[in-house]
């Protein structure tokens, strides 16, 4: 039987090897192989046994974000850097398909990775526009609240605090805390 066509058929055939050979390359000990048998000779009989004896495999729990800051989500993330990391990867692609020519210029020696540096930089100026759009909004947004709060602050503080503290509800209702952080 060739497990690979009845069951893994969209697997391609250098990855499917590529699987064997990963699992051939695990030498277990004559202990593991020992309870392995006696495993799967308790499940001829009793099915569940099997069950009973190999854990599901689980995904590890992620660290908590309870206590994070919004600065420091946005430290953590640390988009800039990661944006001037894939920038410089990009020109890396371009310093590759371009040479240099006698009059000093550059000519383009690959046309596909020279369009691909292109696309690429487009993508990421894109992003950082769409980027900076998004937090424009966001200041904007936080002016008009705070401007809002101040003048019903001056006429009566009682009904500022209930509507800050309307507003902080909602805010812990839809998973997004302000703790204050500005844009």
């Amino acid at each position: 039987m060739d497990l690979r066509a009845e069951h893994w058929e969209h697997v391609p055939v250098a990855t499917w090897y590529n699987w064997v050979a990963q699992a051939k390359s695990a030498k277990p000990t004559a202990a593991d192989l020992a309870v392995a048998r006696d495993a799967l000779r308790r499940s001829l009989a009793d099915p569940a046994a099997l069950s009973q004896t190999i854990a599901p495999a689980t995904m590890p729990a992620s660290e908590s974000a309870d206590g994070l800051t919004p600065g420091e989500a946005r430290r953590s993330l640390n988009l800039i850097g990661r944006l001037e990391e894939l920038w410089q990867d990009c020109l890396m692609v371009r310093r590759h398909a371009i040479k240099h020519n006698d009059a000093g210029g550059e000519d383009i020696k690959l046309l596909k990775a020279f369009c691909q540096s292109v696309n690429m930089r487009n993508g990421i100026i894109g992003n950082v526009l769409a980027a900076l759009d998004k937090l424009w909004n966001m200041q904007k947004m936080q002016d008009f609240h705070d401007a809002v709060i101040d003048e019903v602050r001056r006429e009566s503080p009682e009904c500022a605090a209930r509507i800050v503290a309307r507003m902080a509800r909602l805010s812990a209702a839809t998973g997004v805390q302000d703790d204050g952080a500005r844009v």
